[in-house]
């Protein structure tokens, strides 16, 4: 169901009037912009950062807070602690 003020746009349609549709979004809300794959929603930056409860963190921020931060680092710890002194390397 679309948002009061939003309106339903067609692929070709916005990607001819993008900056309409970002004019849009801004003054009437979440624009719906439907594609034969799928449909998106483009909304202000204050609209989602409200509906995904976001503070506007830097990416490094958002990565450095992340549950995975230390995924990697832990992955790779135990892949070379597996690989003992005495095995051949792969070529």
């Amino acid at each position: 169901m679309a948002a009061p003020g939003s309106f339903r746009w067609s692929f070709h349609l916005a990607q001819r009037s993008l900056g309409d549709v970002i004019r849009r979004a801004l003054v009437d809300g979440p624009q719906l912009i439907h594609h034969d794959t799928g449909d998106v929603v483009l909304l202000p930056l204050e609209e989602y950062e409200r509906l995904a409860g976001t503070t506007g963190a830097s990416l490094g921020e958002f990565l450095r807070i992340s549950p995975l931060a230390d995924a990697e680092n832990q992955r790779r710890r135990v892949d070379r602690s597996a690989v003992s002194a005495d095995t051949p390397t792969p070529p």
